[in-house]
């Protein structure tokens, strides 16, 4: 099965077992006429959000795209090409695949730049907090209630005892993530049900300026 198309019956498992989901993928596409061995990321959003959403309406109690659906086609749409579309995700304990993202070069010494990671990575679903901690800097989305410090501490430890590239960790109210970029430390706090796959490739998917992982 095509990588997309496997992608889509995650996310439709959200609503039926998986074998169910294939079934009503697979009528869709035959109903349609569409083939997935040459359908391109864009074809493919356009394919979920028109004939297989028009199905669902009918089968499910839903108007709309919801949750890894609705993530999927998000990551579809602002996928650059088939080949990065098509590649698979890593595997991450408790988390649905998802699309490799491009790496994005950020300047972490500018000000205006972390004001803008912060306000997009507060945007990601599922997100209630994002923290970026420098030497000299500390930018917050929302304020953090006290948790700023406590993180700093963590990664501190962390870091202490060995380089890493990613820390995670399940808390009652939710879940953190902790990436180290360079002197800075970057970390989001989400939801218990937040997608851990797609908020771990989004870190990833940073590098700063220089070159610095």
């Amino acid at each position: 099965m095509p990588q997309i198309e496997r992608l889509v019956v995650e996310a439709l498992s959200e609503f039926a077992s998986p074998t169910a989901a294939q079934n009503i993928l697979g009528r869709v596409l035959q109903r349609s006429g569409a083939d997935p061995s040459t359908m391109g990321p864009a074809e493919w959003a356009q394919f979920i959000q028109g004939p297989l959403m028009d199905e669902l309406r009918v089968v499910f109690p839903i108007r709309e795209p919801t949750g890894p659906l609705r993530q999927l086609i998000r990551e579809l749409e602002q996928s650059p090409d088939p080949a990065s579309a098509q590649s698979a995700a890593g595997p991450v304990p408790s988390a649905r695949s998802t699309l490799t993202l491009p790496k994005r070069t950020i300047d972490l010494g500018d000000p205006q730049e972390r004001e803008r990671l912060a306000s997009e990575l507060a945007r990601e679903e599922g997100i209630t907090g994002v923290l970026l901690q420098g030497p000299d800097f500390t930018v917050e989305r929302p304020a953090l209630d006290g948790l700023a410090p406590m993180l700093g501490v963590v990664h501190a430890l962390i870091k202490k005892q060995k380089p890493y590239k990613l820390f995670y960790s399940v808390f009652q109210e939710g879940q953190v993530i902790v990436r180290p970029l360079g002197p800075v430390l970057l970390a989001l706090i989400a939801k218990r049900e937040a997608n851990l796959g797609r908020l771990m490739h989004v870190l990833n998917s940073y590098e700063t300026k220089g070159g610095q992982p």
